[in-house]
């Protein structure tokens, strides 16, 4: 997979717009192009992980955690925060997630 988007939001409309309103409403986990396997999700990760912990930092702080780590212990899936490659994964949903609320919030 190659990426060219410059920015994961710019990402996730080329790729998943589409599924925005499912993502947000049963989660990115469900199994969608482009996230379902953790390889690829490593490469969308690598790709805006800057921008990705942002994001993740932000929400932290809009829900009044102490930082982006206490908000992640609390993910449904924080089982996948024990080896790099399937942390960078659940990030990956994490972000698709916020996205596709933003996106289905707009619709």
């Amino acid at each position: 997979m190659i990426i060219r988007a410059k920015n994961f939001r710019h990402w996730f409309r080329t790729n998943l717009r589409e599924y925005a309103r499912d993502i947000a409403n049963h989660g990115a986990d469900a199994g969608y192009p482009h996230i379902t396997y953790t390889s690829d999700a490593v490469k969308v990760f690598d790709k805006f992980a800057g921008e990705i912990w942002d994001l993740a930092v932000q929400q932290a702080s809009d829900m009044g955690c102490k930082n982006a780590c206490e908000m992640i212990a609390g993910f449904a899936r924080s089982d996948m925060i024990d080896e790099i490659d399937r942390f960078k994964n659940l990030m990956v949903w994490f972000a698709c997630e916020t996205v596709a609320r933003e996106i289905a919030g707009d619709q």
